[in-house]
């Protein structure tokens, strides 16, 4: 019977993580990052099996591509201001996904990774559904990029906009550019938060981000392999 608690638990705790980060204003209090690491402590102290646990709540993860889509709405609201810088933004995407994808590559090699793990972690800053078809692509375990694909995006999430600070960065384009490009649905959902410029920024580099990568991944991963 408690098999179809853990729906309404997983959605309780992460509106409970919601609310805890709004009333301290902490920016590594990630909802998302909060829940996980409480429902894979629960999962391992109770001694629940994933599968278990996924029969009744994986349908969860299948809401992430209309929340991929909602994105599009601040995107929607900005597009007349979008056009005329659309040219220089794609741009700049275009070389910040070849140098994720090659920089990635490269140091997973260097570090002493096979080829197909570094070609799982190539597509890490691309939005799970898409990053997931790119790694069968490129001969990569789709399993594991997964992970690195949600590892991403939390650090993103967490320490994303700080670190933009820290740097000078406080244009809303630019924030969101840098957040959507570099960690995907989870730090565009972020940085949207900072405002409607802000995330329809963000949802254009999601989206060009996941289109570029998936085009140069199969051109720049045989390279180094």
């Amino acid at each position: 019977m408690i098999n179809f608690l853990y729906l309404p638990l997983t959605i309780a705790l992460f509106i409970a993580a919601k609310h805890f980060q709004q009333r301290f204003s902490v920016t590594w209090l990630n909802p998302v990052l909060i829940t996980l690491t409480i429902l894979v402590i629960a999962l391992l102290a109770l001694d629940i099996p994933f599968a278990d646990y996924n029969q009744y709540s994986g349908w969860l993860s299948k809401l992430l591509e209309p929340a991929v889509v909602a994105l599009g709405v601040p995107l929607y609201k900005q597009l007349y201001e979008i056009k005329s810088e659309l040219p220089r933004i794609a741009i700049t995407i275009l070389v910040a996904a070849a140098v994720a994808i090659s920089s990635t590559v490269a140091m997973a090699l260097m570090v002493g990774a096979s080829p197909k793990i570094a070609a799982s972690l190539a597509p890490k800053s691309v939005t799970t559904p898409i990053a997931v078809l790119i790694s069968e692509q490129v001969a990569g375990e789709p399993a594991l990029t997964a992970i690195a694909v949600l590892i991403t995006g939390l650090v993103g999430a967490v320490v994303g906009i700080p670190v933009l600070k820290l740097c000078g960065v406080h244009s809303s384009k630019a924030q969101g550019i840098a957040m959507g490009t570099a960690c995907h649905a989870l730090g565009t959902a972020r940085i949207a938060e900072e405002g409607h410029q802000h995330g329809a920024y963000g949802a254009l580099a999601l989206v060009l981000s996941a289109t570029f990568s998936a085009l140069l991944c199969p051109l720049i991963v045989p390279l180094f392999a």
